[in-house]
């Protein structure tokens, strides 16, 4: 555990710290046998605290992790990952149901949420829709490709066009796709 904390700090690098009374998100500011000092971030990104850990008290100690790289991706890219939600256009001159937004999605590559009757929520592109189902290429909330998950229309509650989420899998995937060229 000391060894991920010094190469967190000399890094400056988030790690995430697992306690009896929680977890914490942040920066290694110091630490000792007895104390842990971290500036603490919320999920989001935000820097939120200054505050001392007991070690004693610290069961796990997660450094360069899928999530913590993704907390550590949301810091650096707040303009992105929480800029403007973009709405679909015309938005204000349509009638919307939830299968126009479903095809409006479709038509101009839009990765959204879909939120459903059960408690699988995916994000993707729409890849094809029809009266009553559609056909999404699903990606993880870390921005991995997740397969193709076929849905019932009539399953899709609610259309989450823009949030944090979708925008920073967004950017991952414009990113990677960059690093590929």
């Amino acid at each position: 555990m000391v060894d991920l904390l010094q190469r967190a700090q000399r890094n400056r690098r988030m790690v995430s710290v697992q306690t009896g009374g929680g977890t914490f998100l942040g920066y290694v500011l110091s630490y000792n046998p007895e104390l842990l000092m971290m500036r603490t971030v919320t999920r989001q990104g935000m820097l939120t605290s200054v505050r001392s850990i007991n070690l004693g008290e610290v069961s796990q100690v997660h450094f360069d992790d899928k999530y913590v790289r993704l907390i550590e991706f949301k810091e650096h890219n707040p303009d992105a990952v929480f800029g403007l939600a973009a709405a679909p256009d015309g938005l204000e001159h349509q009638y919307l149901t939830v299968p126009a937004l479903l095809q409006r999605a479709m038509e101009v590559r839009q990765l959204v949420q879909l939120i459903t009757s059960s408690d699988n929520d995916p994000y993707g592109y729409i890849v094809r829709l029809t009266d009553d189902e559609l056909l999404l290429e699903a990606y993880t909330t870390y921005g991995d490709a997740d397969g193709h998950s076929v849905l019932q229309v009539d399953d899709v509650r609610n259309v989450v066009w823009s949030d944090e989420d979708t925008r920073t899998i967004e950017l991952l995937l414009k990113q990677r796709a960059a690093a590929s060229q």
